[in-house]
Formats: C-alpha cells, sequence, structure tokens
C-alpha cells in the first residue's frame, strides 16, 4: 500500500482524473482487449512489448495478443472487488515523478483502498501541446502492479 509520505503533492481530484480512474475499472471488465490496451500508458505498453519479445525469443509459440490477455487477467484478479464500481477518493496523490494515483475504496466487510495510477501524456495537436491521462499498472519498480 502507498503511505501519504510518498508523494511530493496532494491535490483535489479533477473531474478528468475522476473519469480516468472510473473509466480503467469500466474498460478492465469489458471484452474488448483493444481498449485495455489503448487506455495504458506509453511506459507500461513498452515494458509489456518488451516482457512479449523475451518471452516470444525462448518460447515462439507465445503470441502478443494472448501476452496481454493474460496480463489483463492478472490486473483484473486485482481489481475484480471493484467491479461494483467502488467510492473514488476527493484527493490525488503525486509522486516526484509526476506519476499520479486516485484512490477506489472497494465495498464488503473488509473494504481496502485501490490505487489506480494515472500518467499524464502530451502530444502536440495542431502545434499546441495537449495532455491525456493514461493508465499506469506498473510502479515505479520494474515488474511490480501497482498496489
Amino acid at each position: 500500500m502507498l503511505k501519504n509520505e510518498e508523494f511530493a503533492l496532494t491535490k483535489e481530484l479533477t473531474k478528468e482524473q475522476q473519469e480516468a480512474a472510473r473509466n480503467f475499472i469500466q474498460v478492465l471488465f469489458q471484452e474488448d482487449l483493444s481498449e485495455f490496451w489503448n487506455i495504458l500508458c506509453d511506459i507500461d505498453k513498452s515494458r509489456i512489448y518488451g516482457l512479449y519479445e523475451a518471452n516470444h525469443y525462448y518460447d515462439s509459440d507465445v503470441e502478443l495478443h494472448g501476452f496481454v490477455q493474460e496480463i489483463r487477467d492478472n490486473v483484473r484478479a486485482v481489481y475484480a472487488p471493484l467491479q461494483g464500481q467502488g467510492g473514488i477518493s476527493t484527493k490525488v496523490r503525486y509522486t516526484s515523478e509526476g506519476k499520479m494515483y486516485v484512490y477506489i475504496l472497494g465495498s464488503g466487510e473488509n473494504p481496502r483502498v485501490y490505487p489506480v495510477g494515472l500518467m499524464p501524456e502530451t502530444y502536440i495537436e495542431e502545434e499546441r501541446f495537449s495532455q491525456r491521462l493514461q493508465i499506469s499498472i506498473y510502479n515505479d519498480e520494474f515488474r511490480n502492479v501497482a498496489l
């Protein structure tokens, strides 16, 4: 679990951040793998592809679609208690590297907090810099799900 002292800044949650966290939970449990892939940040896509390449090198039967499905299934298992949509924190927490965490509270007898990682990605559109929030399923230590 992430602790507040691990963050450089805590602010009020914006509507865009709230929607990104809610959308992640919805997309995660849909069947369309391409939607899951499209909400991931570029860093995580690169990590997944690198892991796939390494696995494919040693086992040519490994194919990318199935590899990504397996990762999604593992992430689904972590966030399964949120399928009924838990409550979202009113705060967003920023790391010193710029990654954001939104907490979602699960329901049930023993509710726990589930962090959803958001990465701001910048792109140029019509000669202006724009930003979108993408999901990060890894924490800053390689190969660890962000919990």
